[in-house]
């Protein structure tokens, strides 16, 4: 079985990303060519420099690189609720998602070379 397939980050960034897709669908037409692709292209990113991490020897480059990406998420999703594009709950949820990601990226990145099991 890959890393991917058995770590809490791994299920837990396929998560989030599986919410985001549908939920910025429905943002206004000016923000989907702009907030809405950085926003999905920041996700993606950040599962990608995971998968990476795993894959590499440059881990810790790696996951440097993940936590970048994922302040990024954080920082378009404050934009998206600060211009009303999602509800509160909406919001809550999603910050909650990357908060939960971050907390196991944090983890990661202090267990070192590992995989996070």
């Amino acid at each position: 079985m890959t890393p991917s397939r058995q770590s809490p980050i791994f299920v837990r960034t396929y998560d989030m990303i599986q919410w985001l897709l549908p939920h910025t669908r429905s943002w206004p037409r000016h923000y989907r060519f702009t907030l809405t692709q950085e926003l999905v292209r920041a996700a993606l990113r950040f599962q990608e420099r995971l998968l990476e991490a795993t894959l590499t020897s440059d881990t810790a480059r790696r996951l440097e690189q993940a936590e970048v990406e994922l302040a990024k998420v954080r920082l378009y999703l404050r934009m998206g609720n600060d211009l009303h594009l999602m509800s509160p709950a909406q919001y809550g949820h999603a910050i909650e998602l990357v908060g939960h990601v971050g907390r196991l990226l944090g983890a990661w990145r202090k267990q070192g070379d590992r995989t996070p099991q």
